[in-house]
């Protein structure tokens, strides 16, 4: 039996979406400001980790993710929201909890940075590849209007333009830099609260019938991310700190840049808000979980 979800419109006109759109190129910013030219350099040094982390982020979750929409009879919000949150990058606080489960934080940076710059690319490709094969999806987007072409030129210029802006500016004018990053740090956070606040009240009925749903294909999918991330590595015979960095990058995808784009690109449509805004929650906790198991259990056996 498919399981129904109403598509909802949780805070979106026509003269807003400049604002929206302003708010996902601030986030992108403010990453980008945070990234040295040095941390690009570990490809060099680094490089079996650095790709197997990547292949895992960008190819294999994508394509399993893809892959369990067709088999699962799901809303096509949610199955949109699982494909968008399986295209986005790492976010920047799988850095620290890397460094909470001794892992090697350098390479967990260095993964950021340049899964970062991939996602200019990789993101609405894979977003719109696999939610292409899907006709409920397809159907979904032409109903909120989503046209795949302007989507993948929105989202290039979205996500590259602000990052090259600010590897600009945090390579040269590093001082400046440091002080609009803090700025744009909690602008963010505090727009995408807004916003999340916002899908959850105007959203409630939904979110209360869908909350088990919902939750148990965030918990299943962040597993599954997080396996991905770990068998990556473990298949590459990384050392354990390695494997520690490659496992958490895969396992926590940036749902803020999720959000974002939800809002700016799809109306605000509230299935995908509500699977990105659970995932944006949950990662964390999973992600300290993993740290304090880590940290505890494995460690590098010493010959």
């Amino acid at each position: 039996m498919e399981l129904g979800l109403e598509v909802g419109q949780v805070y979106y006109n026509a003269n807003s979406q400049w604002i929206l759109n302003i708010v996902l190129a601030s986030m992108i910013l403010g990453v980008a400001l945070d990234i040295h030219l040095r941390d690009f350099k570990a490809v060099i040094k680094m490089p079996k980790a650095i790709i197997s982390g990547l292949l895992a982020q960008f190819l294999i979750l994508p394509a399993v993710t893809g892959g369990l929409t067709l088999l699962l009879d799901l809303p096509a919000g949610i199955e949109l929201g699982m494909i968008l949150i399986a295209s986005c990058p790492g976010g920047a606080i799988s850095n620290f909890i890397t460094h909470l489960s001794k892992g090697n934080t350098a390479l967990s940076i260095s993964m950021t940075a340049v899964a970062s710059t991939v996602a200019i690319f990789m993101m609405p490709f894979n977003f719109l590849f696999w939610a292409g094969l899907n006709p409920e999806t397809v159907a979904m987007m032409k109903s909120i209007n989503v046209s795949g072409t302007s989507l993948f030129i929105n989202l290039f210029f979205v996500l590259a333009i602000p990052l090259s802006v600010g590897l600009l500016l945090r390579n040269f004018f590093e001082a400046f830099a440091g002080k609009l990053h803090i700025i744009l740090k909690y602008s963010s956070i505090v727009a995408l609260i807004v916003f999340i606040v916002i899908a959850i009240v105007r959203n409630q009925q939904v979110f209360l019938s869908y909350f088990e749903l919902i939750f148990v294909l965030v918990l299943v999918h962040n597993g599954i991310a997080l396996f991905l991330g770990f068998m990556a590595g473990w298949l590459l015979s990384l050392s354990v700190r390695d494997n520690k960095a490659t496992t958490i990058e895969v396992g926590m995808q940036n749902s803020s840049l999720a959000i974002a784009i939800v809002f700016s690109q799809f109306n605000g449509e509230a299935a995908m808000a509500l699977i990105s805004a659970f995932w944006g929650t949950w990662h964390i906790i999973s992600g300290l979980l993993i740290a304090i198991v880590f940290r505890r259990f494995w460690v590098e056996i010493k010959q």
